[in-house]
Formats: C-alpha cells, structure tokens, sequence
C-alpha cells in the first residue's frame, strides 16, 4: 500500500466533532503523518547507503510516491538530512522538559532522564548514527540550531546536577564538566549499542544511568529504583 492509499483509508475512520475543527485537525495530523513517513524511509537510506549513496527518487520508491510528492514537504535532500538529524535530539529535549516538570527529587529526575533519552537514541540509533556522520553536509543554519539543541540539553542538565548538588542529593559540587561527560555518554551509546550484542537494551541502560550517577558522585541505584525504573 502506497502512503497517498495509506494515508486517504486513515482519513475515512476520523468522524464526530465539528466539521470544520476536525478537518482541520485531521489535516495537519495527516501532513505530519506523510512528512514522518519521508523521514522514517529517509533515515534507513541514509543509514544503510550514506547521504551521498541516497537521492530522492530512491526515498519516493522507497515510499510508493512520486519524487514531486516528496518535494511538497521538503525543498531538497539535505532539508531532509536536517529532519533526520534533528530528530533524535527534539525528542530528547521533550522528555527532558518533562522530566523537569515532575515533583520528583532531582535523583529521581536524572535517573528517570537518562534512562528514557538512553531508550530514545537506541531507538533513533540510525538518526544519531546519520548526524554523527554526516553532520558536514548538513546546511551551517540546520547545523547551528541541532548544535543549539544540543548545548541547550547540556545546559538543563548542568542545571539539573547543581541544583541538586545544592539540595543535598549529590554528592560533589557541580562542573560543566559533568555534563558534558553526560551527554557524552549518551551521544556515543547508539554508535557502539547492537540488538544482537551480548548485552540487552535494559543492561545497557542501567549502565549508562549508573555511569552518569557516577559522574557526578552519588550513590548507586538501589534495588527499588531499579524496579521503579523499569515498571516492575
């Protein structure tokens, strides 16, 4: 099934609600649809064949659309090289800011934080990968805002380990360092992690939390965080 065929048998199932607000509603929710499809093959071509190795008419095969379709959501290849990079890092900033908003302690926070942006670049792994390794053809303005968002992680984070230093809950004073070391940490996860490697996402997740915990001197998670942090 073709995404035009796909997206027109999703429209028929939205009913109710005033005419006009669901149809409006229900088109920005198909665009966003059809634009994360492009982006989704996009980021597997890149991944697999190299930037240089991919062209728009590979991503339309890809999808079952014509290459006009394709440029009705972005100007150009490296619009969606930009897309594909920015991906992982949005996301990471949402579940921070989330994070932040709870009532948490800031342990709680960290932990919570590192665990669930650990969890999204495993699964963004070929995004990270693709910027990682194609960050020079990115355009210098796409390239300044990711960089942007990436410092502005770092800098919540910082944020996060001094203020919870002053509380009390960790157990050495706050470097910029510790940050960076942080965000680090998670950058490089998706480059070396495999699903088919000896150690399982959760191992490697409760690696990276307790390698950040030890960054920053506090102390390891304990039995119940542990179970806390993955439902049980």
């Amino acid at each position: 099934m073709s995404l035009e065929t796909e997206v027109k048998s999703g429209s028929s199932k939205k009913q109710g609600g005033d005419a006009k607000n669901v149809k409006g509603h229900l088109k920005r929710e198909l665009l966003t649809l059809k634009r994360n499809r492009i982006i989704e093959e996009a980021t597997i071509l890149f991944f697999d064949e190299g930037y240089a190795g991919t062209t728009i008419e590979a991503i339309a095969d890809k999808l079952q659309v014509t290459k006009p379709f394709i440029y009705s959501y972005f100007k150009n290849k490296e619009a969606i090289l930009a897309a594909v990079c920015e991906t992982g890092i949005s996301e990471a900033l949402e579940v921070l800011q989330s994070a932040l908003s709870t009532d948490g302690t800031y342990r709680d926070i960290l932990i919570q934080t590192l665990w669930q942006v650990g969890d999204i670049v495993i699964k963004r792994q070929a995004c990270v990968v693709t910027y990682l390794r194609e960050i020079k053809k990115l355009n210098p303005k796409d390239a300044a805002r990711i960089l942007q968002k990436r410092k502005e992680f770092d800098h919540k984070i910082a944020k996060l380990i001094d203020d919870g230093t002053s509380a009390g809950e960790f157990d050495l004073g706050p470097r910029a360092m510790d940050a960076i070391w942080i965000g680090g940490l998670i950058s490089w996860l998706p480059v070396w992690f495999s699903a088919a490697g000896k150690l399982s996402k959760n191992d490697v997740l409760f690696g990276l939390v307790s390698a950040g915990l030890k960054l920053i001197g506090a102390a390891k998670m304990s039995e119940v965080e542990k179970n806390n942090i993955t439902g049980q």
